[in-house]
């Protein structure tokens, strides 16, 4: 009895001492929140925001000059052109105005308003609880590229330029800047092109980004219709929708492949003078 009891003895230590072990690697503090591991999880949404904020803002002040050259010509070229047809295409919509045209605009520019945010809602939702992540992330993309063009680009950009709406009559060329108007950009619009953009980055598919884009220039296109904006005024939407939304998947993407990296496990046999055991690390 005694002979077999001091063969097991090994392995009797092994089994004694490995909890305790692997309970002192884990000592009683407070752990952070889980930001990193669960960037979509709804307790971390509000760092999530701030962290995708910050990153939107710097991102032009780390462009090259070549690529600001580049963008502003593009940028700018686009706009020109598009404010030289402002207005004889205004002229061409009140021209051409019917009521089952302006129906059918109401219908679809719901989509770059509260049919966005429903949409994007509802994705979040609905990847919650059928555990599905991807579904979970165009929501929370998408959420946090809506909430960052309005209140940080939309906004002030209309603040600062000031130009009236086609329905006021005024023309295309009347701009109060920190006085009033409404037109540029449009905020329909850019959140119609941050659904599709995000859409599009997650499903990486050609049909279904044309189905997105197509989609987004239907409610671009009832914009003007209604004559709540210039030609002008939702292409800088489109852009400014499609910048964002891009930005904020291609970073919200690396945070997560952070998140799955972080976790490692390792095994290692704790051998010593009079004792035997092993201990178990896991490192977040």
């Amino acid at each position: 009895m005694t002979r077999a009891l001091r063969s097991l003895s090994p392995w009797l230590g092994i089994l004694l001492l490995g909890p305790i072990c692997v309970r002192a690697e884990f000592p009683q503090t407070p752990l952070a929140p889980p930001v990193l591991r669960e960037p979509d999880a709804l307790l971390n949404l509000p760092d999530l925001l701030a962290k995708d904020t910050l990153h939107v803002l710097r991102q032009p002040g780390e462009w090259d000059a070549q690529t600001w050259t580049n963008l502003s010509l593009g940028t700018l070229g686009v706009i020109g052109a598009a404010i030289a047809l402002d207005p004889p295409l205004d002229r061409a919509v009140r021209r051409n105005a019917r009521p089952g045209w302006d129906r059918v605009a109401t219908n679809l520019e719901n989509l770059g308003g509260t049919g966005s945010l429903i949409l994007a809602g509802g994705a979040y939702l609905g990847g919650q609880f059928t555990h599905n992540p991807t579904l979970k992330s165009v929501g929370t993309d998408a959420g946090m590229s809506m909430a960052i063009a309005q209140l940080a680009v939309i906004i002030p950009l209309k603040y600062v330029v000031g130009r009236a709406r086609p329905s006021a009559d005024k023309g295309t060329f009347h701009f109060k800047p920190f006085q009033s108007g409404q037109s540029f950009p449009s905020g329909h619009t850019a959140q119609a092109f941050i659904l599709a953009s995000v859409i599009s980055a997650h499903a990486d598919s050609p049909w279904v980004s044309g189905v997105s884009y197509g989609t987004a220039s239907l409610v671009a296109l009832s914009r003007v219709e209604r004559r709540d904006h210039f030609l002008s005024d939702v292409l800088g939407g489109a852009l400014i929708g499609t910048f964002v939304g891009r930005t904020v998947v291609r970073y919200n993407e690396s945070l997560r492949s952070q998140a799955k990296s972080r976790l490692a496990i390792s095994f290692e046999p704790l051998l010593g003078s009079g004792y035997q055991g092993a201990v178990l690390r896991v490192n977040f």
